[in-house]
């Protein structure tokens, strides 16, 4: 057994050997995992800790950064408000769309949730509806739609007025003596009984069948998801056909198009997915809806992992879910190391040998990769899995795309958005390229008295972007204002911290189109609430993270050269080698925490023979991992 670090240095013990900086070269790894995001953390807790599978000391984590989490990024030290932790990345999970994150958070870790649309995390654990998150205000091409604040409720966008800023012809128009009765949404294409999709469309009465069991509504969404793995459009099948082009076909102009990317949560990059990657996701979360619920959690929601108790209890952030998991995985006796980012992955008669940029070197029976697509790439052609592949392994890696996107929280001393502007949950849409879609319920909000939001203080979601069509209001934006690139080569991360009276030249620019963009954004919101003497006033502090290089993921349309499932060959994407890819974009649910899992579970049951999760539904497991979702 050879256990070195170059230079010796003290390693520092957390339960188990942690080696932040040294370069470590260990070949008594039977299992190494590279990168320290979800998949990762759970794939070492799940062989460690909850099956016991592999000696825990056998098993080796090593994180390219000094945090763990990746994209799940909960930061508590913003300046003048350490502790309030804000989830620059991902943020939240729903109870029953993510069945595996929620079971796993809840269950097996003993964590509390609660309603992510409670920016004061006040209310009861077990709340039977969270608040609603409707889009309260809309501003597209310099024109502003407001709905009924007090009510919660959206502009009403189901009759045609002139005020619309698009070019639309007679027969695209609707209302009262228009030729249709609502305005054609995206989603009416591709969902509902008169989908495009015949698979979907002769089925979808039966898989909103609120009385079905659970039982029954997986085995129905089985055989569509089935159905639609043989289902074609026009002779081409649907996993070779993007959205957009469907769109066409339908009718949608570009105009409408237009129209769907201003009023939507999205962006133009999304029309671009296959339409198979669209509907597995959405037709298995039809099934899992029906999944029953412990009272101690609020119903089927979004929610935020929580911690503390009564006026005490706040937001924990998604981050609290990986280092519960790294602890447990520490505390059984798993070696963790930080600071060692790959640069190169080969495999040698038996063993997998994978080489960090410090010097570093492990060698393992097996090994989980946990990377994005930039990643992946980064570690060269000549690299395993990728230069042993097959080739329609690696077509459907080219296909995987990096959708750009940012988000940007800001901290005043009084919160203004609850007190001033009464808004407590809810969102917006804008056109500003600085201030996308602000969220009234999302950020940390602390309140001497909750009950009283004159007391509170804290962070907004000021803006949070995944572009449109010129790309402007992307991970671009936020990115050609960061203090740092984040990719897989810079070693840097994707925040940048902008203090008020701390602001280098470049700082002021961003700092200006903040500032200038929050208070243009809420202009009409100012109106509509009498409020047009009121001036925002500047925030002490905002944070800005750009997720461009390293993002979230979606899959294009691409003539595939085999019948098995993309997340089949992710397992194992070069046949014989024990190397699988673990993260959001080899998983279904693309952009979630849930994808991760999924292909995590999926690399350690086909290949590791891991049983199920004693603490995850029974019928999920056989659905979405043994079956990979295929019907």
């Amino acid at each position: 057994m050879r256990f070195t670090t170059v230079p010796v240095v003290a390693v520092t013990a957390i339960a188990a050997a942690t080696v932040a900086a040294a370069a470590v070269v260990d070949d008594d790894c039977e299992v190494a995992i590279v990168g320290g995001g979800i998949g990762g953390a759970y794939t070492a807790w799940r062989l460690a800790v909850d099956t016991k599978t592999v000696r825990p000391s056998k098993v080796c984590l090593f994180e390219a950064s000094d945090r763990f989490g990746g994209r799940i990024f909960s930061v508590d030290n913003v300046p003048g408000y350490e502790g309030y932790i804000t989830d620059v990345g991902a943020y939240r999970f729903h109870r029953t769309d993510h069945p595996i994150i929620r079971s796993l958070t809840e269950d097996a870790l003993g964590m509390e949730t609660a309603c992510y649309t409670d920016p004061t995390a006040s209310l009861p654990m077990n709340v039977t509806e969270c608040p609603p998150e409707n889009q309260l205000f809309t501003t597209v091409r310099t024109v502003s739609f407001v709905g009924d604040l007090d009510a919660g409720e959206a502009p009403d966008e189901s009759t045609w007025t002139p005020q619309w800023p698009f070019f639309l012809a007679d027969e695209n128009k609707w209302g009262s003596g228009r030729p249709r009765s609502s305005r054609g949404q995206l989603v009416d294409v591709f969902v509902g009984p008169k989908s495009m999709i015949p698979e979907l469309a002769s089925r979808w009465v039966a898989l909103n069948d609120k009385n079905a069991t659970l039982e029954a509504a997986m085995a129905l969404a089985d055989t569509t998801l089935a159905a639609l793995r043989v289902g074609t459009y026009k002779g081409v099948p649907y996993n070779q056909v993007s959205v957009v082009q469907m769109a066409r076909d339908a009718g949608f102009t570009p105009e409408q198009m237009a129209m769907e990317v201003g009023f939507s949560g999205g962006s133009a990059q999304f029309f671009n997915m296959n339409v198979l990657s669209l509907l597995t996701d959405s037709v298995r979360k039809m099934a899992t809806k029906r999944l029953p619920l412990a009272a101690t959690g609020p119903a089927a929601a979004m929610v935020v992992p929580v911690t503390g108790k009564g006026a005490s209890r706040k937001r924990a952030g998604m981050a609290s879910i990986v280092n519960k998991l790294i602890d447990e995985a520490r505390a059984a006796g798993v070696r963790v190391y930080t600071n060692h980012r790959a640069v190169s992955v080969r495999y040698d008669d038996g063993d997998v040998i994978v080489n960090f940029s410090n010097g570093g070197q492990t060698e393992a029976n097996r090994v989980f990769l946990n990377m994005g697509k930039a990643d992946l790439l980064a570690l060269g052609a000549a690299s395993e899995p990728m230069a042993s592949a097959s080739e329609d392994a690696r077509r459907r890696v080219d296909t995987t795309f990096p959708l750009g996107a940012s988000k940007t929280y800001c901290f005043w001393p009084s919160a203004w958005w609850l007190s001033d502007l009464r808004l407590s949950t809810g969102r917006g849409k804008a056109d500003n390229p600085a201030i996308v879609q602000p969220r009234y319920h999302d950020g940390p909000v602390q309140c001497t008295d909750p009950a009283d939001v004159s007391t509170c203080r804290g962070g907004l979601l000021v803006s949070y972007a995944f572009g449109d069509d010129t790309g402007a209001k992307s991970g671009m934006w936020a990115a050609s204002y960061a203090d740092a690139p984040y990719s897989p080569i810079s070693g840097k991360d994707a925040i940048t911290v902008l203090v008020k009276d701390r602001l280098t030249p470049r700082q002021k620019l961003l700092w200006s189109a903040l500032v200038d963009g929050i208070r243009s954004v809420h202009a009409p919101v100012l109106a509509a609430r009498q409020l047009t003497s009121m001036t925002i006033d500047e925030p002490d502090v905002c944070v800005m993270a750009s997720w461009f290089d390293v993002s979230l993921h979606i899959s294009r349309p691409v003539p595939t050269l085999g019948t098995a499932a993309s997340a089949e060959l992710y397992a194992a994407p070069a046949e014989g080698l024990p190397i699988h890819l673990v993260n959001e974009a080899w998983g279904d649910a693309h952009g979630w925490a849930e994808g991760s899992l999924q292909s995590a579970e999926r690399a350690l049951h086909a290949y590791m023979k891991l049983p199920p999760p004693s603490w995850l539904n029974t019928v999920v497991h056989t659905a979405v991992i043994k079956n990979y979702n295929k019907g």
